[in-house]
């Protein structure tokens, strides 16, 4: 039976080939007009992969979480979109009440942000043209620079602002010291307590003592722990001073600085071919699609036929 069906099968097929070679000329013909610039408008993709850099982990998420949230982030979109004028590349009518709900719809859908298996992230900008996606893509990368430098710099002015405080109040501590150290020095002669101490203490000894120096061993008596204390006090906030300003000239290099926070793995090509429309299986799918409707159409007359005959 299964010999017959294709014996038959293939007889159909021999006195129909005229039929045959006729539908697939006009269905390659009428799939190669669709598929066609003129009407199927060829996208390009350009595509880029980056790692985060430079950016600290907030909370529980990674650096990688916090470059795609800014990757898919209104503030860029609304970057790109004045940047390339992207409401008329897309030809949409800004008067239009839904002229949003448009553009969201073109833009959500020519640009693709997605994490890789590696903890990086690949985005992929799909347009008309070949030479603005890469624009694009690449203007995505500046904007994501620019954007993060922003945030970071908003930050840093706190933490610029505090630590200006706090060195100005620390040097007001120090300098509060500086001038109660220097009194002593002038008034009662004290510059280095263990020094002069022993000094005295010898000259005491062999009874050498002259009028300076017995008003100086005064001095020392009354005078010297508070010295102490005051030079230690100085000493030790000098130590502060120093790790404040390391703090602060760290932030305000920060602030002032033009970092990058991508580290680009691949960067954004120039596509030189179509990534739509794929014309060959345009084509390849109508005309098999043609095929077989022509073969199930003309079964079905052939098997009306031999009933009509019985």
């Amino acid at each position: 039976m299964e010999a017959f069906n294709t014996v038959k099968f293939v007889d159909l097929l021999i006195k129909n080939w005229k039929k045959f070679a006729l539908v697939t000329s006009v269905a390659v013909a009428i799939s190669v007009l669709i598929s066609s610039p003129f009407i199927m408008k060829p996208d390009y993709k350009s595509t880029f992969i980056v790692y985060p850099t430079n950016l600290m982990p907030f909370s529980k998420e990674s650096g990688t979480e916090q470059l795609f949230q800014f990757f898919s982030s209104e503030e860029i979109k609304t970057a790109l979109t004045k940047r390339f004028n992207l409401f008329k590349h897309y030809e949409i009518d800004t008067t239009d009440e839904k002229a949003q709900f448009k553009f969201n719809k073109h833009y959500n859908s020519n640009i693709q942000i997605k994490f890789t298996r590696y903890q990086s992230i690949e985005v992929s900008v799909t347009d008309n043209s070949p030479t603005l996606s890469k624009q694009i893509a690449e203007g995505m990368i500046e904007e994501v620079n620019i954007l993060i430098r922003q945030r970071k710099k908003e930050k840093y002015t706190e933490y610029v602002d505090l630590f200006t405080k706090q060195l100005n109040l620390k040097k007001n501590e120090i300098d509060s010291l500086e001038a109660k150290i220097k009194f002593m020095r002038i008034n009662y002669g004290l510059l280095d307590v263990g020094a002069q101490s022993k000094i005295l203490s010898k000259k005491l000894v062999k009874k050498e003592l002259n009028e300076s120096d017995k008003t100086l061993l005064i001095n020392l008596k009354e005078h010297s722990g508070e010295f102490t204390i005051l030079q230690n006090r100085f000493a030790l906030e000098l130590d502060n001073y120093g790790k404040l300003k390391q703090s602060y000239d760290k932030n305000l290099i920060d602030f002032n600085g033009n970092l990058s926070y991508t580290t680009i793995v691949s960067y954004p090509n120039l596509p030189d071919k179509k990534n739509w429309p794929n014309r060959f299986l345009i084509v390849l799918i109508f005309t098999f699609t043609s095929l077989l409707l022509t073969g199930i159409i003309l079964l079905f007359k052939e098997k009306r036929s031999i009933k009509g005959l019985e």
